[in-house]
């Protein structure tokens, strides 16, 4: 008993910081020095793949996950014998993003955190 109650706190634990800990680091002021010259496959070496990207005839528009808040979902449901029925209604992930907008030759343009 003792242990199930020492493992539950040991996940409960673990998930929050995995959830609500930075995913990508970032200083805001090394950005404005980046632009021109940092490429998308810049940035695909330095934080991975996008979450988020978009095509234009003006360039890509890509986002990488900065924080996000846990998703929650609401279940309802009914039934009985380990026989159930239900539906759940979970809401778009939150938190921060970095949005990276380049031009047709890939360099960057623009960059802005977002809040969803």
């Amino acid at each position: 008993m003792k242990l199930g109650r020492l493992f539950l706190i040991l996940l409960i634990l673990l998930a929050g910081s995995c959830v609500y800990g930075p995913r990508v680091t970032v200083e805001d002021s090394e950005w404005g020095a980046r632009m021109g010259k940092y490429t998308y496959q810049d940035a695909l070496a330095e934080l991975g793949e996008p979450q988020m990207i978009g095509e234009s005839s003006e360039g890509k528009i890509a986002e990488w996950v900065l924080r996000q808040r846990m998703p929650f979902s609401i279940g309802f449901g009914f039934g009985g014998a380990g026989v159930g029925v239900g539906t759940s209604v979970s809401p778009p992930p939150s938190g921060e993003y970095l949005r990276l907008r380049f031009d047709r030759d890939g360099r960057l343009t623009e960059w802005s955190k977002v809040r969803y």
